[in-house]
């Protein structure tokens, strides 16, 4: 009985700690989706690509994975916050306004007027720059995600693996470029140089650029991209001796993201398959920077957008309506270029609608090369408490 009032009558003890706070990308799930895609659409996909693809299969994956992810660029504009910081400066009135103007309206213009046609040097290194864009944006965003996945790590890596992991997203894109100016096949595969591992093989289209000089060029990149993926393996696996507990996904990350490239490096019909990771974990990037952001209550815009984005089912169901009509216009306008030669008047409309394709993805390029920059104190102050929690007081 006395130790039962004793008990009783004890001072409480000190409340239980709080659950630490989980950011978004420190998620397990989150890391489960990214890296699950490259068995679940990747490898599928390279093998119905390898086997002989069906248009139909090819257009719904452009549309549910690609034009979704396009689309989902313009949600940054409906953003009170976001609009006050482009309109702030010249610089970014040039670059989130101007810029997307000028690269719609060139578009039209040098399809509209067959500028292609009429000055094929300059249609060489234009559709050249093109490329290289589109291969750089991906050796971006991959290496952006990769400082995510070593974020959420929680290790500390050495200071300048960064710069090395950069030259060698670098690397990558360069045995792209390789490969697209190789007629489409991999130089190194195909018959007619010093360094050919096949005597039959052949490019898709005609090669812009000697077979000799670019399988000398892809091998000094493999050696170099080779060199530099050793060198980084090995550093994680130093970094992460010192906590052998973490379950670091980084390494895992660079590995299927490599494995993704080369096989747009092999063959360029692949490169369809290189990009599934990319488009996947844009749009998981992207959730929490629609659905969680905070928004201006005194802002119509972001009003309008609270509204947009209070259904996630409905949300999401808009942007594949709007997706689905940028990839009909899409199959329109590219079906419609064989019919150009013997109905010249009906040209200009739709190779205005080409236009608007190939806008969009330079669009897209632009503009996702600066928000998401975490150096720009904006961008910074917006985004890195959506993705990681704040570290724990000292």
């Amino acid at each position: 009985m006395s130790e039962t009032a004793s008990l009783v009558a004890a001072p409480p003890g000190p409340p239980p700690a709080p659950a630490p706070t989980v950011g978004f990308f420190q998620k397990p799930e989150v890391a489960t989706v990214i890296l699950g895609t490259f068995f679940l659409i990747t490898v599928p996909l390279a093998a119905i690509i390898w086997s002989g693809p069906s248009n139909l299969l090819m257009w719904g994956y452009i549309w549910l994975f690609g034009m979704t992810h396009f689309v989902m660029t313009f949600t940054v504009y409906l953003n009170h916050s976001n609009l006050s910081y482009f309109c702030r400066t010249w610089r970014n009135r040039l670059v989130f306004f101007a810029l997307p103007l000028i690269i719609f309206v060139g578009f039209d213009v040098i399809h509209v007027l067959g500028v292609s046609d009429s000055f094929p040097i300059f249609a060489l290194y234009f559709w050249g720059g093109v490329r290289l864009l589109d291969f750089n944006h991906l050796s971006r965003q991959s290496f952006g995600v990769l400082q995510l996945f070593k974020g959420r790590a929680g290790i500390a890596y050495p200071k300048g693996l960064k710069r090395l992991e950069n030259w060698y997203f670098g690397s990558l894109t360069l045995l792209l470029m390789t490969t697209y100016l190789a007629g489409g096949v991999c130089p190194i595969l195909q018959a007619g140089g010093p360094i050919s591992l096949s005597e039959t093989g052949k490019p898709l289209i005609t090669p812009a650029l000697p077979i000799p000089i670019l399988q000398i060029a892809a091998v000094v990149l493999l050696i170099a991209a080779g060199i530099m993926l050793s060198v980084l393996v090995v550093q994680y696996r130093r970094a992460r001796a010192a906590k052998p507990d973490v379950h670091d996904q980084a390494v895992v990350y660079l590995a299927f993201q490599t494995l993704s490239a080369l096989l747009g490096v092999v063959s360029f019909p692949l490169y369809a398959a290189s990009l599934a990771i990319h488009y996947v974990e844009y749009h998981v990037l992207m959730y929490p920077r629609c659905f969680h952001l905070k928004l201006d209550e005194t802002s119509r815009v972001d009003r309008v957008f609270a509204r947009a984005r209070r259904s996630p089912l409905l949300f999401y169901a808009g942007v594949l309506a709007l997706a689905a009509l940028v990839t009909t216009l899409s199959i329109a306008g590219m079906g419609m270029m064989g019919a150009i030669s013997t109905d010249p008047s009906a040209a200009p409309t739709y190779l205005a609608v080409i236009a608007i394709f190939d806008g969009l993805f330079v669009f897209h390029y632009l503009v996702e090369a600066y928000i998401w920059r975490f150096s720009d104190p904006h961008f910074r102050r917006s985004l890195a408490p959506l993705y990681f929690a704040p570290a724990p007081a000292k």
